[in-house]
C-alpha cells in the first residue's frame, strides 16, 4: 500500500510497462517496487486492455508508434504519470502523447557507454582497424602500408555537436586521449572538458578545422541535415565523421557522394537514415565506413541509471514535489 498526494486515498497504484523487447535489462523495474501493481503490455492491443485505472506508466521510445500513441491519446488522460525509459522521445513526440499528463525521460541513462563505443569507433578509424583485419584475411603483414595510414587522436581536433549527457561523457574521454574538444550547440555551451564552445550558426567557420566530427545531439526541425553537401565540403579531405545520434541528422546521399570521392576520409555510423540499414545501401560496401548496427548503448543493461532515476522521480510523484526530467512535448518542435 502507498500513500500518493493527489490520489485522493491509500491505495496499491497499477503501472503499466511498455518494453522494446520482454526481457530488456530495465524489467527489472516490476519487482523492485512492492508499491506498484504492475503489468507488461508488449502492443497497443493489449496496452488498450491494461490502461483503464493506471497511474504510472513506463514507455520506451524505440517501441513507441502510432498505434500506441492512439491508445494513450484516447484512454490515457487519467494516468499521473509517464516515465520513458529512454533519453530520447522524439517518436512519442512525434506520434502522440496524452495532454496534461507529466512526461520524463531517462536523461543520461546511456551516456557513458555510448561515449565509450564512440571512442572505440573513433580509435578503429585512426588506428586502421578495417585494413588490418583485410590484410588479416589475405594473411598479408602489412606494416609498412600500415604504417603509413595509421594516427593518433593526441593533438586532434574533435568537433562535437551536441552537449548533453552524451556529449559530455564524449568530451570527457577524449580529454583523456589529449584531444583538442570544440562543442557546437544551441546556446554555446562550454564545460570543464571543453577547449572551445561555439552556437549553431558558427558551424560553417569551425568544420575546417575538424578532424573528427561528431554528432551527438537530438533531433529536432533545427538539426535534421545538420551535416549536408555544404557541411562536407567544407571538412578537411582527412577528416573522419561519426553520427552516434540519429540518422536524419546526416544527409546520407551526400554522405555517400563525400566517401566515395574521398572528400572525407572515414565515417562510422551506429545509426542511419533507415533501420535496418537495407540490404542495397551503398554504405555496405565502401571500404572507409564502418557501420555498428545502433548498439552502441549496448553492453550494460542500463538498470541502475534508470532505477536511480525513476527512485527519484516515484518518491517525487509520492510527495507532490515536481518530477525531474520532465519534457515539455507539447512545445516541441514536431519532426515529421
Amino acid at each position: 500500500m502507498v500513500e500518493t498526494s493527489g490520489l485522493g486515498s491509500t491505495r496499491k497504484l497499477k503501472g503499466i510497462y511498455n518494453p522494446f523487447f520482454k526481457n530488456e535489462g530495465i524489467a527489472k523495474i516490476i519487482y523492485d517496487y512492492p508499491e506498484i501493481e504492475f503489468e507488461t503490455v508488449m502492443s497497443a492491443v493489449e496496452l488498450d486492455r491494461a490502461i483503464a485505472g493506471a497511474d504510472i506508466l513506463i514507455a520506451n521510445n524505440r517501441s513507441y508508434d502510432q498505434n500506441i500513441a492512439s491508445v494513450l491519446q484516447e484512454k490515457g488522460s487519467s494516468l499521473k504519470w509517464i516515465q520513458f525509459s529512454t533519453a530520447g522521445i522524439e517518436r512519442a513526440i512525434k506520434f502522440g502523447l496524452p495532454k496534461g499528463v507529466p512526461v520524463c525521460c531517462a536523461a543520461g541513462i546511456k551516456g557513458r557507454t555510448v561515449a565509450e563505443h564512440t571512442i572505440a569507433l573513433l580509435l578503429a578509424l585512426y588506428r586502421q582497424f578495417r585494413a588490418m583485419e583485410a590484410a588479416r584475411q589475405r594473411h598479408e603483414w602489412a606494416r609498412h602500408e600500415l604504417n603509413h595510414m595509421t594516427r593518433t587522436l593526441e593533438g586532434e581536433t574533435l568537433v562535437l555537436i551536441g552537449f548533453g549527457h552524451i556529449g559530455q561523457e564524449i568530451a570527457r574521454k577524449a580529454k583523456a586521449f589529449d584531444m583538442h574538444v570544440v562543442t557546437i550547440t544551441r546556446a554555446g555551451g562550454i564545460g570543464s572538458t571543453v577547449d572551445e564552445a561555439y552556437t549553431r550558426d558558427r558551424l560553417h567557420e569551425v568544420l575546417p578545422r575538424a578532424d573528427a566530427v561528431v554528432l551527438a545531439t537530438a533531433t529536432d526541425i533545427s538539426t535534421i541535415g545538420i551535416i549536408g553537401t555544404k557541411e562536407l565540403s567544407l571538412m578537411k579531405p582527412t577528416a573522419v565523421l561519426l553520427n552516434m545520434g540519429r540518422g536524419e541528422l546526416v544527409d546520407e546521399r551526400a554522405l555517400i557522394d563525400a566517401l566515395r570521392s574521398k572528400r572525407i576520409h572515414a565515417a562510422a555510423l551506429d545509426v542511419t537514415e533507415i533501420e535496418p540499414l537495407p540490404h542495397e545501401s551503398p554504405l555496405w560496401d565502401l571500404d572507409n565506413v564502418i557501420i555498428s548496427p545502433h548498439i552502441s548503448g549496448t553492453g550494460k543493461d542500463g538498470y541502475g541509471r534508470f532505477k536511480e532515476i525513476f527512485d527519484e522521480n516515484f518518491r517525487r510523484f509520492r510527495s507532490g514535489e515536481p518530477l525531474r526530467y520532465l519534457v515539455d512535448w507539447e512545445n516541441e518542435p514536431i519532426v515529421k
